[in-house]
């Protein structure tokens, strides 16, 4: 990994919980070039510890911090263009877009986004039912929980089918 850009030694002395390491983390920006206003690009870092995804920019006069909770990252957009590299995060209140022009941050970002989202700690999604529910309302619940991004579409299949034998 290149040298820690000044950003991340600053995030790794001002933010970073003791039960935290950084796994990843890369150059770019987050806003619009020549935004004004919510859009005014910031440069900085995103980072990836084992919990959250956060932006961080230390400035001369301030910081900006936006981070995000790995397990609360219901889906990631990833878009090249003309070697810009733009990873859109997604949660149920928010969404965070970084963009970087180094492929090599982007793939690592992204794997551990991923890694993460995905780490092996946390339990399957089961789905509560009480003996007067319907299969059919319980494949409506799932449905729902499909929708939400709680449950992937294979999961949800399993899980239906399963409800569809018990009929």
């Amino acid at each position: 990994m290149a040298k820690e850009n000044k950003h991340v030694t600053k995030f790794r002395s001002n933010h970073l919980k003791a039960d935290e390491s950084i796994i990843a983390w890369g150059e770019g920006y987050i806003g619009e070039m020549m935004g004004k206003g919510d859009n005014t690009q910031h440069n900085g870092a995103l980072i990836v510890t084992e919990k959250l995804v956060s932006f961080y920019r230390k400035g001369l006069f301030g910081e900006v911090l936006e981070s995000i909770p790995l397990k609360s990252i219901t889906s990631i957009e990833r878009k090249s263009t003309l070697g810009h590299h733009t990873i859109r995060m997604h949660t149920s209140h928010d969404d965070l877009a970084f963009k970087c022009v180094n492929k090599e941050h982007n793939d690592r970002l992204i794997e551990a986004i991923e890694n993460g989202r995905c780490s092996s700690d946390e339990k399957p999604v089961s789905v509560a039912s009480t003996s007067s529910e319907s299969n059919i309302d319980k494949i409506k619940k799932l449905a729902e929980l499909k929708d939400a991004g709680i449950l992937t579409d294979q999961e949800f299949e399993e899980k239906k089918a399963q409800l569809l034998a018990d009929v």
